[in-house]
């Protein structure tokens, strides 16, 4: 099954919030913020294995983060884990660290600067 594949099948997926609230996500439509790299040429087995975050738009208006852990082994499946704003900051700023495939690209720094501003910000 291809990653497509497996967000396809995860249309409407429902997760829970700590204080019990559904939110029904949906990968295809909602923003991907970041996506990590699916197995590039010339890495080996460097990229099997990652996570991408997304951010939901609920009825509320209010904006939810989540990540998708997906793997390219056999016997692993993907996962949906909701996170907190100040998290999905810390995810960006830990990739943003990163070089080469796995690093943020022009269009994924774009919409994320849509939906924190002044994450890119220097602030020493």
């Amino acid at each position: 099954m291809t990653l497509l594949e497996t967000m396809e099948e995860a249309k409407m997926t429902i997760l829970m919030t700590l204080n019990g609230k559904k939110v029904k996500i949906n990968p295809p439509t909602d923003i991907c913020l970041y996506e990590s790299p699916v197995n590039p040429p010339n890495t080996g087995t460097s990229y099997t294995r990652g996570a991408d975050l997304f951010a939901h738009r609920a009825r509320s208006g209010t904006i939810y983060f989540y990540l998708y852990h997906w793997s390219m082994w056999q016997g692993e499946e993907g996962s949906y884990q909701l996170i907190t704003e100040e998290n999905a900051k810390k995810f960006l700023l830990e990739v943003a660290q990163e070089s080469g495939y796995a690093k943020i690209t022009e269009e994924e720094w774009k919409k994320i600067l849509e939906v924190f501003p002044s994450l890119d910000e220097e602030d020493a």
